[in-house]
């Protein structure tokens, strides 16, 4: 274990936590209308996680519909498809694109009759292209659901990640781009339900808990250190960096805790994401240069959010010599998600296709990534691009 190494994402939460303390103002609404005003929605209801915010777009798009499957990316978080199994229905797995989109080529092969909703991830900070996903979909009456955990503040041509589509979804987990240590957000850019058919209540009731924020944006910053990190993902217990299916998990509305966090980190998450753009852009332009290892970036005229900051190997041998080097260097270096769903055991008995999906097993072989909080500094970053400028 090295003795000081990098998280592999996350910002400093006590300014945000210090900064709602010190204004006491506003209120679940407050921000709910400020993320409304963000991703232009009629509405935004507040849940307790992303998983939970997605489970209550399913649920309604199926009610809706009278439809039983969800599509799903074959790569991507597994939150996904625990979410759609939480709904009650069943995940229909769709490949990807060498950059871990939504395949519109594999979409349109795809029996669509009994799909009730097409999930779209934004994988990696990047907001991907929907409108030929949205023309597929619409021509097969299910909803797209432009799923933003790891893209808020992101943006295509067709608007912002999270307000596309019949409805969006944020996640406000550790790490993510909005990070309130929980809790999470169901949008609705056009046609929201009625209260009364609502799967839950939209947190109406919660009230901000700013100490308890604090707290706990304490203990989070203290973890971050590079000094404590190593020490506390040691423990097996705590499962640090692991991703599982868990179709059990909390419903409901948002903390107050989480509440707390994010009325005082979103007025500063423009600077973070501008802060953190300048890091990112620095990394990509000199593994471009230096190495054989490409940077997923967005598009000419995109922005992107980039909780981390995504790498493709050459292959999956050098994917691996690439996790040896830079975790020799304490750098934060992670393989995200461990497979691709199609080879996730526990979910086979809830896939509506049996298919194997070769470009999402690609990806998960080759996919490697970087921090992109201030924790990598000029300094570490010249000798992360260097060991990997030796692989090829």
């Amino acid at each position: 274990m090295p003795f000081r190494k990098l998280p592999p994402a996350g910002e400093r939460l006590l300014p945000a936590a210090f900064a709602s303390l010190r204004s006491r103002d506003g209120g679940i609404e407050t921000l709910r209308g400020a993320l409304e005003g963000r991703l232009g929605a009629r509405r935004v209801d507040l849940t307790a996680s992303g998983r939970e915010a997605l489970r209550r777009a399913l649920v309604e798009f199926s009610r809706r519909s009278g439809r039983d499957e969800v599509v799903v990316p074959a790569y991507t978080c597994f939150s996904v498809p625990s979410a759609v199994v939480a709904a009650g229905l069943r995940v229909r797995l769709v490949d990807v694109t060498p950059e871990g989109a939504l395949d519109p080529e594999g979409l349109r092969a795809l029996p669509l009759d009994r799909v009730a909703a097409i999930v779209a991830c934004n994988l990696f900070g990047m907001a991907e292209p929907l409108a030929a996903v949205q023309a597929l979909a619409a021509q097969a009456g299910a909803a797209v659901i432009d799923d933003a955990a790891q893209a808020f503040g992101a943006r295509a041509g067709e608007g912002p990640a999270g307000g596309r589509g019949d409805a969006g979804v944020l996640s406000f987990g550790r790490g993510k781009p909005l990070a309130c240590l929980g809790g999470g957000a169901l949008v609705w850019p056009n046609d929201p339900p009625n209260p009364s058919e609502a799967s839950a209540d939209a947190g109406g009731g919660v009230r901000p808990s700013r100490w308890a924020a604090l707290l706990r944006a304490l203990a989070h910053d203290v973890v971050l250190s590079p000094w404590v990190f190593p020490r506390v993902a040691a423990l097996p217990w705590l499962h640090v960096g692991e991703s599982h299916f868990e179709p059990e998990f909390e419903h409901g509305a948002i903390a107050g805790s989480a509440l707390g966090l994010g009325l005082g980190a979103l007025p500063r998450h423009g600077e973070v994401l501008k802060a953190r753009w300048r890091r990112v852009e620095a990394l990509i332009a000199e593994l471009r240069e230096r190495t054989a290892f490409r940077p997923l970036a967005p598009r000419a005229g995109d922005a992107g959010t980039f909780p981390r900051l995504a790498i493709l190997a050459p292959n999956a041998q050098t994917r691996e010599q690439a996790l040896v080097a830079l975790d020799r260097l304490g750098a934060g270096a992670g393989a995200l998600y461990p497979t691709a769903l199609d080879e996730v055991a526990a979910l086979q008995p809830h896939r509506a296709d049996a298919d194997p999906h070769p470009a999402a097993r690609e990806l998960a072989a080759r996919l490697l990534t970087l921090p992109s909080h201030p924790g990598l500094e000029s300094s570490l970053r010249r000798r992360v691009v260097e060991a990997l400028s030796w692989i090829r």
